[in-house]
């Protein structure tokens, strides 16, 4: 399958497709994520020519330089048609609505691809360089609509196009299918947030009578400190996970942004392995980048307990194939299995391993 998508794609780079319309490129969207797409087409020699937000969006404001306009201005704005870069994720519902309404007033819409926290651009030279590794990952998928989708968020990465990506999300059903006979009593939340994932945990696998939750933004930690669950011994860890016991520098945004930085306030952070000591039944991983290093300091605990893990496979580009074979290397003994939660872009990609 992948040797297919080495002879559909070769060569295929979205952005010299874009600079090639010599149409007007628009950042469809404000915040990070447009701030990120406009040096990516500074490097690459595309000009911006604006900012546009949804309608019954507030307009009139100046990002980057520009006046944020309302998508129903961009019909008599831009008559010959312009490229729309999408910069701002939401449900795949509400992002097929607002690609069809870009289409009506005749924009062309690509949906960038760009690392959350580190790595470059996914190019098909990269894909080239790297494809050993990414075959090797897919070959370790258990079950084929695993493989089917790993197929299409490669298409999607080497692309932009969206179309396969939107309506591929996974039915919820996978997530306890996959775990099928798990039953941990021991778990631990890497990136616990405000506690949804404790709760949500807890509900699928009503065995757990212990919970370890780790969560370094001192906002979100007051919120989690507040969750109760009945018959559960919450331990709550106002740290993050990494490979060792030290400090770092972090961005405490108080919301699922926050992440490591190499400047901000400093927090501390542990291992697994230094910090849990009894036996671990499941670990789910969602840590703003740093899934590799956590995984780096759980490495004994795996290998000792062969925990169900949940892990967030989208925060740096080489992640969806990268954590699969460091798993793969601590415990080659693991099945794999991939779940999309609904939301686009891709955003939201989980490992489940047993």
């Amino acid at each position: 399958m992948l040797e297919k998508i080495i002879e559909e794609f070769s060569g295929f780079d979205p952005l010299q497709k874009i600079k090639n319309t010599k149409k007007p490129v628009l950042l469809y969207g404000m915040g990070n994520c447009a701030e990120k797409m406009m040096a990516i087409c500074k490097q690459n020699n595309i000009q911006i020519d604006g900012v546009f937000a949804s309608d019954g969006f507030k307009t009139g404001k100046i990002f980057l330089g520009f006046e944020v306009v309302s998508v129903s201005s961009l019909k008599d704005l831009y008559p010959q048609g312009f490229i729309a870069l999408i910069c701002f994720g939401c449900p795949s519902a509400d992002m097929k609505r607002y690609i069809a309404r870009v289409n009506e007033v005749g924009g062309e819409v690509y949906m960038p691809h760009l690392p959350l926290f580190g790595g470059e651009v996914f190019t098909y030279s990269h894909f080239i360089k790297n494809v050993d590794d990414i075959k090797k990952a897919y070959s370790l998928l258990s079950d084929e609509a695993s493989k089917d989708l790993y197929v299409s968020l490669i298409k999607y990465f080497l692309t932009w196009d969206y179309s396969y990506l939107i309506d591929r999300e996974t039915n919820e059903e996978i997530y306890p299918r996959c775990f099928d006979g798990v039953l941990p009593k021991t778990a631990i939340d890497g990136g616990a947030y405000r506690g949804d994932t404790v709760i949500s945990i807890t509900e699928k696998f009503p065995t757990i009578n212990k919970f370890y939750a780790f969560e370094p933004d001192s906002a979100n930690f007051k919120k989690l400190s507040e969750v109760k669950l009945e018959g559960v011994e919450l331990i709550n860890v106002a740290k993050g996970l990494y490979s060792s016991e030290q400090t770092l520098h972090f961005d405490a945004l108080h919301n699922r942004g926050s992440h490591f930085t190499d400047e901000g306030e400093e927090v501390a952070v542990c291992s697994i392995d230094g910090a849990v000591s009894e036996k671990i039944d499941l670990i789910k991983l969602d840590v703003e980048g740093c899934e590799a290093e956590a995984l780096i300091g759980a490495t004994k605990t795996i290998k000792s307990y062969h925990p169900a893990l949940y892990i967030s496979l989208y925060h740096k580009t080489d992640d969806f194939y990268s954590l699969i074979l460091q798993i793969n290397n601590i415990d080659p003994t693991y099945e794999f299995s991939l779940k999309r939660e609904d939301v686009c872009p891709a955003w939201d990609i989980i490992l489940l391993a047993k």
